[in-house]
């Protein structure tokens, strides 16, 4: 319930800053919110999954993602990750998940394409760039909740 309440919020402040009205059915509700992580424009045929891990390596690197929050973490930090809270949007097939400025500066950036780690030559669903302030990270992203199959 409290995810379809929020789900309407977003679909009403969409239309909101586009002028447009929230498409309705005969019944007179709005009609049902795009998939977790879509865009209203883009469609379910575009849409991430809500939760998400990204990694890459040299250096090693790891950002999980929640809707538009983000932990990221290396070796050194897993017990105390970094959060991050931003944007999510899906935009020409990309979910971009950014926010900050400057040093706090962010962007996530997930592409669907086949993405092997380099190391244990697993097949992810997704290619990952991870930009934190001057910084870029290169790597893959899978749906934690999807087995990743061995070569």
């Amino acid at each position: 319930m409290k995810q379809m309440l929020i789900a309407g919020a977003v679909l009403l402040a969409l239309a909101a800053c586009t002028g447009q009205k929230p498409a309705s059915t005969d019944a007179g509700t709005a009609a049902p919110a795009p998939a977790p992580g879509a865009s209203a424009e883009t469609g379910a045929k575009d849409a991430f999954p809500v939760i998400l891990q990204a990694a890459g390596n040299e250096p090693f690197w790891a950002v999980r993602v929640d809707g538009a929050k983000l932990d990221y973490s290396t070796p050194e930090t897993q017990a105390s990750p970094r959060h991050f809270e931003g944007a999510r949007v899906v935009q020409d097939g990309l979910l971009v998940v950014q926010g900050g400025e400057g040093v706090d500066g962010f962007r996530l950036t997930l592409q669907r394409a086949e993405c092997s780690d380099g190391m244990s030559d697993l097949k992810h669903p997704f290619t990952a760039e991870f930009v934190l302030g001057k910084d870029t990270f290169k790597g893959c992203a899978r749906d934690p909740s999807v087995p990743v199959e061995a070569p």
